[in-house]
């Protein structure tokens, strides 16, 4: 009987992962992202504006990858969305996060400026006045949509 629930669990997780608008992020203080995650060692910047901007270019999620100061940042079904003619392979990692998510921290935040970061184990944060937003999921192999 514990086979058939945790076979049913797995089903009922997948489906809801492949189908359901996941809220995907949390929000810190610039401060508890700093204790959690440990001290920024690269960032990169982009407008606020223009980060609003590509959120409304897209429904559900904004995927970010930064490597060696160049950022890439894709929307929903990994459709790149700047910079403009830029290439990323299915197989490279980019980090989801929820639209909803990327806007109020640009809202809440108040900063023109956006910083995409890489911390301590290569964790990628986003961070905008004294808030962070954390806790994305890896894609792939989490690539709803």
């Amino acid at each position: 009987m514990d086979k058939i629930k945790f076979v049913l669990f797995i089903i009922i997780f997948t489906f809801n992962l492949c189908w359901s608008q996941t809220i995907v992020g949390k929000i810190y203080t610039k401060d508890e992202a700093n204790r959690i995650y440990g001290p920024v060692s690269t960032s990169v910047q982009i407008s606020s504006s223009m980060l609003s901007n590509l959120a409304n270019n897209t429904t559900n999620y904004l995927m970010f990858r930064l490597i060696d100061g160049y950022l890439v940042i894709s929307g929903d079904k990994r459709k790149v969305l700047y910079p403009a003619g830029a290439v990323i392979s299915e197989k490279e990692e980019m980090k989801l996060f929820s639209v909803s998510l990327v806007t109020k921290l640009i809202t809440e935040g108040n900063d023109s400026f956006t910083k995409i970061e890489i911390r301590n184990n290569n964790v990628l944060t986003i961070t905008n006045g004294n808030y962070t937003l954390e806790y994305s999921w890896p894609c792939p192999p989490y690539c709803p949509g």
